[in-house]
């Protein structure tokens, strides 16, 4: 009879993860789609290139709002119905982009897709916490967010080539068929995982639930986010080009500056792709995953300084050692944010604010690099980046320290 009952129960948790990471990775590939090509496809959808960068920017900027929504409503809400709906919003979204054209509802389908990502990524990591222990979280955490960077790469790649056969427009109802199908999926085969809550939601309790104390366990997790967000992605990822305009490309004169980018832009992509899994599954052997986060952070640190250096070939190798915390520092935070929540029954809104946290910080690493290289240069940027990783890191030091017993420590 045990036996039987640890079968069923663990084919119920392989529906769960498959339903998660099929539906996850199919529905994404659209969003991709949008970023690789919409701005070479302007004059089709009727708007300019400066409409073009709002409405590629609004989706980022209402998960600010969404992300604590959804947050909020995963706690307290039927997950499996709350995820779904993210997906086929998702797809509806690209339904439109196919159908659709000019700013305002153009405009308006992002916002769609903005609220359509906090679902997919909050409710997803929601379910996967309440499924999962402390022993094997890392794990397939990393795993979930493998495959969505899959969905991102077959993204790029179905962008770049479809779109130049049939069409930005065709190419965007294909993505929402891959949609669909994922969204299907899902409501077909992943079981119903709907938390048990003494309180429902209500406009009664959500004044007094919508918002919950922050202490400083979560503080620092958001900290550790936001920080190599705003280097890795805000900074280094949105001025890629530039870094190798002005460090690399004068010394490879074989190569554009474009395709160069191209090139590196995707190395670095499958490397942060490749390193989800493995740090979910090396963060699940320490006892402390706070140890794992600072030889990440080292990683970074390395990386920046050695970009400082004059020969091409240091500042390539400064790029790719900044994968590790880009690709490392999502999956061990929304890990740590998991351990932490899981007995305190705010997953989704612990998840939304860290994630918020983190869309803030990438969103303005652009606005401060294009404003700072004005005026400074760049090597004395990355030194100041390197400086504030290390003061990072002994902030996490001292924290350990000092604060054991905030930390959810496997016994």
């Amino acid at each position: 009879m045990s036996n039987s009952s640890n079968s069923i129960k663990q084919k119920r948790f392989y529906k769960i993860v498959a339903s998660l990471w099929l539906g996850s990775c199919l529905v994404v590939i659209g969003d991709m789609v949008v970023y690789a090509v919409l701005p070479l496809y302007v004059g089709v959808l009727g708007i300019t290139l400066t409409q073009a960068g709002i409405i590629l920017g609004v989706s980022s900027g209402v998960r600010l709002i969404s992300n604590g929504v959804l947050g909020y409503l995963f706690d307290f809400g039927n997950q499996k119905k709350l995820f779904v709906a993210s997906l086929f919003l998702g797809a509806f979204a690209y339904f439109l982009f196919g159908f659709c054209s000019g700013f305002p509802i153009l405009f308006i389908t992002r916002i769609l897709w903005g609220i359509s990502w906090s679902g997919i990524i909050i409710g997803g990591t929601s379910i996967l916490i309440v499924e999962t222990t402390v022993e094997n979280r890392g794990k397939l955490v990393g795993l979930h967010y493998f495959w969505i960077s899959v969905g991102c790469i077959l993204g790029y790649v179905i962008g770049g080539f479809l779109s130049e056969k049939i069409g930005f427009q065709a190419t965007m109802l294909v993505s929402a068929f891959f949609a669909l199908v994922g969204a299907f999926f899902v409501l077909l085969f992943l079981p119903c995982t709907e938390k048990q809550t003494k309180e429902k939601i209500s406009f009664a309790n959500l004044k007094r639930n919508y918002i919950f104390k922050l202490d400083l366990t979560l503080s620092l997790y958001a900290a550790i986010f936001a920080i190599s967000r705003f280097i890795t992605l805000g900074f280094i990822a949105s001025l890629l080009s530039i870094i190798i305009k002005e460090k690399i490309s004068p010394y490879m004169v074989f190569i554009g500056v474009a395709a160069l980018t191209g090139l590196i832009g995707g190395t670095r992509t499958v490397l942060e792709t490749c390193f989800n899994p493995i740090i979910g599954l090396i963060a699940d052997k320490f006892k402390n995953r706070l140890y794992v986060v600072i030889i990440v952070l080292l990683f970074g640190v390395a990386g920046l300084f050695i970009m400082t250096l004059a020969p091409p070939y240091m500042t390539l190798l400064g790029l790719l050692l900044c994968t590790v915390p880009s690709g490392c520092i999502p999956v061990l935070v929304r890990t740590l944010v998991g351990d932490y929540a899981a007995e305190k029954n705010n997953q989704g809104r612990s998840m939304g604010f860290v994630l918020t946290v983190g869309d803030l910080a990438s969103a303005t690493g652009p606005i401060f690099g294009f404003g700072i290289l004005s005026f400074i240069s760049m090597d004395v940027v990355f030194r100041f980046m390197a400086l504030v990783l290390i003061l990072l890191i002994l902030v996490i030091i001292i924290f350990i320290r000092y604060n054991c017993s905030c930390l959810n420590i496997k016994k």
